[in-house]
């Protein structure tokens, strides 16, 4: 197992070959905040497959190449997955695709910011607290300051106190609550991390 005395290797952009785990974890995490609605795991996976940026991603890989986990990232050109229709077609064809993606102008994104979004971290349960999170985030620390920008953000549900805990620790700073996300969904804290 990876721990502390063998960190995980940090790769930026997600090569084709772990497009299908990268897609299997990002969705076993985020499905819920991905669509409004339930989709099997086979279908959700196929979405994030089908909609993900690769280059908008951090891997976190043990020695022999398996992966840990991931961090999406979002800027001012986009984030990791792709909001546009093209996706939910490929998933659900050409007409309930396009009717599932409509369904998604009801989600409330963050506010415009000159920050590197973390556009959720997810480690597979077997590699958590383990420095696999600290390790992407202290990659995309690194990105961040490389493309110029002033400090990373991350959007944590205010009810996930585990969560916030986390980023609490790794330096993270809580700045507001917001309404994001679905418009049954609870506030979020917005937390930064000055760079």
């Amino acid at each position: 197992m990876t721990g502390p005395q063998t960190p995980p290797r940090i790769l930026r952009g997600i090569p084709p070959e772990l497009r299908d785990a990268a897609a299997a974890l990002y969705w076993r995490h985020f499905g819920a905040q991905i669509l409004p609605w339930p989709a099997g795991t086979a279908r959700g996976a196929a979405l994030v497959r089908a909609a993900m940026r690769p280059e908008g991603a951090l891997l976190a890989l043990s020695p022999s190449g398996r992966l840990l986990g991931i961090a999406g990232l979002r800027d001012a050109g986009g984030g990791f997955l792709d909001p546009g229709q093209d996706g939910f077609v490929a998933v659900w064809g050409p007409v309930r695709g396009r009717l599932r993606h409509l369904a998604t102008g009801l989600y409330r994104p963050g506010a415009e910011t000159a920050d590197l979004v973390l556009d959720g971290i997810a480690v597979w349960p077997q590699w958590r607290q383990q420095g696999v999170a600290r390790a992407l985030v202290e990659a995309a620390a690194a990105h961040a300051r490389r493309q110029g920008h002033p400090a990373l953000r991350a959007e944590v549900q205010a009810g996930n106190r585990t969560a916030l805990a986390a980023w609490r620790a790794m330096g993270f700073q809580p700045q507001d609550r917001q309404r994001l996300g679905w418009p049954w969904s609870a506030p979020a804290h917005v937390l930064r991390l000055p760079l």
